[in-house]
């Protein structure tokens, strides 16, 4: 399929309340930057797909998860922004490390797939971390 491409997402779990947001349809792990670019504050919200249709939200030094954004009691996670950048950059390193895994599986098994498994995961070359 053209282009390929990684559904799933990022999914988050307040465990004190239960509470999870998950990726909606149409948004996949190759999205993950997403997350950034709301807590860098170059968007006012962050997509997250729909249906339910998660979104985030940024309120100074707090970023609010929001579960279901159409739905009427809108459950929600909160945390300070400070949280969710040192979860991104767990979520980096572990992507850097899928891609090696996957770069190196793709070249042996499927190697006219390798370069659109790479734009699929959408990750950073090695060594280019955030520092959050």
């Amino acid at each position: 399929m053209e282009p390929l491409f990684a559904p799933g997402g990022l999914r988050v779990i307040d465990t004190t309340t239960g509470t999870t947001l998950l990726p909606g349809c149409c948004s996949g792990i190759e999205d993950w930057r997403e997350w950034w670019s709301l807590l860098d504050g170059h968007a006012s919200s962050g997509f997250l797909g729909h249906d339910p249709d998660p979104c985030g939200e940024l309120h100074g030094d707090i970023v609010r998860m929001i579960v279901d954004a159409e739905g009427d009691d809108r459950p929600m996670i909160e945390l300070p922004t400070a949280d969710p950048r040192r979860l991104l950059a767990g979520v980096e390193r572990d992507l850097i490390a899928l891609h090696r895994l996957a770069a190196s599986w793709a070249e042996r098994y499927v190697p006219d797939r390798a370069a659109p498994l790479a734009r699929a995961l959408d990750v950073p070359p090695e060594g280019s971390q955030r520092v959050s």
